[in-house]
């Protein structure tokens, strides 16, 4: 959701916003998605920047992934990733999709 919230921001942002009041229409996207408020807009900004690294570290794997000779297929593709990001990090890829949401928007 905070993902979601993030795209429809930036997708509709108008003029470029300063980082506070990006975060302040993102923090007010969420809160209608999701119906409530239950965490202040500087925490969802924290966790938004710590799910944004989990994935560029993911798209930057799957940029690396070598299918120079056209074998792979996308699905094949972010596989041979998942197995390369664990290899690497040594740790499982937790966001895909956050990360469909944030590159496939």
């Amino acid at each position: 959701m905070l993902c979601e919230s993030w795209v429809a921001v930036r997708e509709n942002q108008g003029p470029p916003l300063n980082t506070s009041s990006f975060w302040e229409r993102v923090h007010q996207e969420f809160c209608i998605r999701r119906g409530d408020v239950i965490r202040p807009k500087h925490a969802l900004h924290s966790r938004f920047q710590m799910i944004h690294i989990e994935c560029m570290r993911f798209e930057a794997v799957l940029n690396n992934v070598d299918n120079d000779n056209g074998e792979l297929n996308e699905d094949d593709i972010i596989q041979v990733g998942l197995l390369q990001y664990f290899n690497f990090y040594e740790y499982d890829f937790g966001h895909f999709e956050a990360w469909e949401i944030i590159f496939n928007f």
